[in-house]
């Protein structure tokens, strides 16, 4: 298990799951208080960010530093245009408002790991940039 932890992807997939319950245990109950699902994700982005910076940054690609909390914020912020549109084409093609936010977290989930992976944790960039 110890060598499986070593595996940036595998660490990416456990972190994911805690980052993943929380943000979408925060989506739902805001959608349950009665919130719209735009606003109910955006609050839930912001939660996750701070949340999930901490987690990612240190736990998974160990490199937090305020220039990559800045490109994480950054990042994040197209990552919820993206999921807020997956989430609004299936709500037009009749899924729930919670099943359509469940069923964004895969592709979101993937892409949101390429992003954070290559834009905003690549320790080459840093160093090919200065």
């Amino acid at each position: 298990m110890r060598k499986l932890l070593k595996l940036q992807f595998v660490r990416y997939v456990f972190v994911g799951i805690g980052n993943t319950a929380f943000g979408y245990g925060a989506y739902a109950g805001l959608l349950y208080v009665g919130l719209e699902y735009a606003v109910a994700s955006l609050i839930a982005l912001v939660l996750g960010i701070v949340f999930s910076y901490t987690t990612q940054g240190t736990l998974v690609f160990r490199n937090a530093t305020r220039v990559t909390f800045i490109k994480f914020v950054v990042a994040w912020l197209l990552i919820y245009v993206v999921n807020i549109s997956i989430i609004a084409l299936l709500i037009r093609a009749s899924l729930s408002a919670y099943l359509a936010g469940a069923v964004a977290v895969v592709p979101v989930t993937l892409l949101s790991y390429f992003i954070l992976k290559f834009a905003v944790f690549d320790r080459g960039a840093l160093t090919r940039s200065s």
